[in-house]
């Protein structure tokens, strides 16, 4: 009867110790941002998180950095006014000439640097 007992405490341990190996990565992700009055300012935003950057004339966008590659090179960035309202999206390449998005106002990307930290 004990034997029936062995496969629930397995089960049980490895629901236990599963957690702590399945924690998931979310690379920093340090972009140049210019905006369309030409001021240009960093943005830091975690993979699928948002950075800010707040313009001159007030307004403010966030930025949504999303990892497409595990080398950790090619980004895909979601451009949001404030009230998170989607603007639009461009493809950006770490260490690659700032990428223009065809949005309305318009902004160049360029990633800096793409880091996992923990």
């Amino acid at each position: 009867m004990r034997l029936h007992l062995i496969p629930a405490a397995v089960f049980l341990t490895m629901l236990a110790v599963t957690p702590a190996f399945s924690q998931t990565y979310a690379p920093t992700v340090t972009m140049s941002v210019t905006a369309p009055d030409g001021s240009t300012q960093d943005v830091v935003a975690r993979d699928s998180s948002v950075g800010v950057m707040k313009l001159k004339d007030g307004s403010e966008y966030q930025f949504r950095p999303t990892v497409i590659d595990e080398p950790f090179t090619k980004v895909t960035v979601a451009i949001f006014k404030a009230d998170s309202t989607p603007v639009g999206e461009v493809q950006a390449t770490k260490g690659a000439a700032a990428s223009t998005s065809k949005t309305t106002p318009s902004f160049k990307i360029a990633i800096k640097s793409i880091e996992l930290k923990k």
